[in-house]
Order: structure tokens, then C-alpha cells, then sequence
């Protein structure tokens, strides 16, 4: 339990962090955009302002999947993760259209006015930034298994690909090569939008109830077939719920067995298979052999 409270606090810890990355990153690239006349610096800014809205529906997402469950929801809430990622994609995608909208636009009314020094120093700081909360974030991430703190950080690493983007943009503009900065802004853009797709693919993919890894299914089958009555496993299936992995197992025992050993033999298969990582619920059904000359 203390565990389960310490990735609680460890997700949240990440998910608030973001967004205050992100909200400071929103001011400051706009601004220093503006002022120093960098379209891909705005178009960079803007997707950080898409990030701080998508890291705030992360930390409301986050809190409503640790709800218990209750009457209404017999399996919990898990699933508001993959309800957030969703969102997070959608505002991804729409940042990703307008930006390039406004860089196609730009074509259109080329501005003679080059980029400052300044837009250049703060385009460099905001990588190095960037990539610390992508390492950060993908490192918790990992540890609690969370889906929608793994988007943030994938959208982190974006950010890191399109501020280098903003960063060569600028100093293609600065040297005075024609739309260069709008092109910066243009391929920004693109980049957003296909990150967005990505992730909302992987939400659609949670929410079809997904298969946990090969890893943790091979793990599941050795936990049970550690029990010595336990002959074989005849059929597993196991579903993604937010962070959390939900298992159906049916295991082969011999078929002289009581009701009373076979049951205690269940009951001691799901107790093994629930202290494994990330499992929520195991339902162990119990089958006869199919020969009583049982090994």
C-alpha cells in the first residue's frame, strides 16, 4: 500500500512539475518570440502553451484513475489515463493545424525584420530545459507504469526536436536566408501534429483493452506454474487499465483433487500472481485434467 501511495505522490510530483515547466516555457518563448521577431520561436511557444494544458488534464487524469472502486465502477478508474492521453492528443493535433496554418500564412507576407541574438540564446536554453523534463518524466514513468506521464514525456522529447527545429530556423533567418523561419515554423508544426496522432493512437489502443507485454504475460505463467499442483495453464488473458493490468487464468489440476484443495490451490496462484507488479485483479479459474494418469 505504502508502495501504490509513493507512485501516487511520485506521478502527481511529475505531472505539477510539467506543468509549470511548461507554463514558464509558454511565457517565455512567445514573448522573446514577439520581441525578437521569430515565428518559429512563437510556433515553439505555442505548442508549449498546447503542453500546459495537456499537463494539467494529466494531473486531473491521474487523480481521478487512483478513485477506488465503487458501485458504479467495479474496476476502478484506471482507465481516465487513457481518457487523458486522448486529450492530450486532441490538443496536440489542433496546435499542430493552426501553427501550420499560421507558418503557411507566413509565406505569403515575408517579414524583412531578422531574428535577434536573444531568440537564438533562449532557443538553446529551452532544449537543454526540455530535455532534463523528458528525462525526468520518462524516469517516472517507467517506475509507475503510467501511460499518460509517458505521452507528457514523449511530448517533452518532441519539444526537444522542435525547439533544435526553432533553433536552426532562427539562425537560418538571422543569416538572411528567404523564409527560413517560416519553414522552421511549418516543420514545428508537423512535428506536433504527428506526436498528437501517435498518442491518441496509443490511447485508442488502452482503451480496447490492450494486452500487457510479453514480459509481464511470461511472468504471470511462471508465477502460476510455481504452485506444485498446479499441472498446466490452459488459457490466459490479461487487459491494460491505466496503469494497472487486470488477469483471467485458467489452471489444470488433477482431476482427483477436492473442491476445498482445488480452491485453496486458486486462492494461492491469484495471491502469488497479485504481489506481481502493476496486477490489480486476477480471476483463476480451476479445470480437471483431462487424464487422470496426471504426472
Amino acid at each position: 500500500m505504502a508502495s501504490e501511495e509513493h507512485k501516487g505522490r511520485a506521478e502527481s510530483r511529475s505531472a505539477w512539475w510539467g506543468a509549470f515547466g511548461n507554463f514558464a516555457l509558454t511565457v517565455l518563448k512567445i514573448a522573446v518570440g514577439i520581441v525578437g521577431h521569430s515565428r518559429a520561436l512563437i510556433a515553439d511557444g505555442v505548442h508549449s502553451g498546447a503542453d500546459l494544458v495537456s499537463s494539467l488534464v494529466v494531473v486531473v487524469g491521474l487523480k481521478v484513475s487512483r478513485i477506488p472502486p465503487d458501485e458504479g465502477h467495479n474496476y476502478g478508474h484506471a482507465k481516465a489515463e487513457a481518457v487523458a492521453q486522448k486529450v492530450v492528443a486532441l490538443f496536440l493535433i489542433l496546435a499542430g493545424f493552426e501553427l501550420g496554418d499560421n507558418a503557411v500564412r507566413a509565406f505569403g507576407h515575408p517579414t524583412v525584420v531578422r531574428p535577434s541574438g536573444v531568440t537564438l540564446a533562449v532557443a538553446g536554453v529551452v532544449v537543454v530545459m526540455k530535455l532534463l523534463m523528458y528525462v525526468r518524466q520518462r524516469k517516472v514513468a517507467l517506475a509507475t507504469g503510467s501511460h499518460s506521464l509517458m505521452a507528457q514525456a514523449l511530448d517533452s522529447r518532441m519539444d526537444v526536436i522542435s525547439s533544435l527545429v526553432a533553433t536552426a530556423a532562427i539562425v537560418g533567418a538571422m543569416a538572411g536566408v528567404p523564409h527560413f523561419d517560416a519553414i522552421g515554423a511549418l516543420v514545428v508544426a508537423a512535428l506536433v501534429a504527428w506526436l498528437g496522432i501517435e498518442i491518441f493512437s496509443q490511447a485508442a489502443n488502452d482503451l480496447m483493452d490492450r494486452a500487457a507485454d510479453p514480459d509481464q504475460v511470461n511472468r504471470i505463467i511462471e508465477v502460476a506454474l510455481d504452485d506444485a499442483e498446479v499441472l498446466l495453464v490452459n488459457e490466459l488473458r490479461t487487459r491494460v487499465s491505466g496503469t494497472r493490468i487486470l488477469v483471467d487464468v485458467e489452471i489444470e489440476v488433477s482431476r482427483t483433487l477436492s473442491l476445498i484443495d482445488a480452491h485453496q490451490i486458486a486462492h494461492r496462484v491469484k495471491t502469488r500472481i497479485m504481489q506481481l507488479p502493476r496486477v490489480q485483479d486476477v480471476m483463476v479459474q480451476v479445470n480437471p485434467a483431462s487424464s487422470p494418469k496426471e504426472t
